[in-house]
């Protein structure tokens, strides 16, 4: 086991405005829009972007003991995981926007 930085949210500042979980490259945040943010700690590689981007400053860094076999694996798949979901999303909206077009010049 080692001894390692993640980030924390203090839930009692957090506003919910979802900033973090938008800039978190290894989706290591949960929450959704106007209600109170967490970080997975399994998946926080301690990388502090979310705190220069919190408008509150509730997010801090504090130490928490893990394994170190497992970091770097969960670290790839969560940046990855959410490169592929951000792939999906833009296809769906380009998809919808696509449909959408199409309906309005039909009439």
């Amino acid at each position: 086991m080692i001894e390692r930085q993640v980030a924390y949210i203090n839930e009692d500042n957090c506003i919910g405005c979802a900033i973090c979980i938008e800039v978190c490259p290894f989706d290591a945040i949960i929450g959704a829009q106007n209600f109170s943010h967490r970080i997975n700690f399994n998946e926080c590689p301690g990388c502090k972007i979310c705190i220069k981007k919190c408008p509150t400053d509730c997010i801090k860094m504090i130490k928490v003991s893990q394994n170190k076999d497992d970091i770097k694996e969960k670290v790839k798949f969560n940046f990855t995981r959410r490169e592929i979901r951000k792939k999906n999303l833009q296809k769906e909206y380009a998809d919808n926007i696509s449909k959408q077009l199409d309906k309005l010049l039909e009439n």
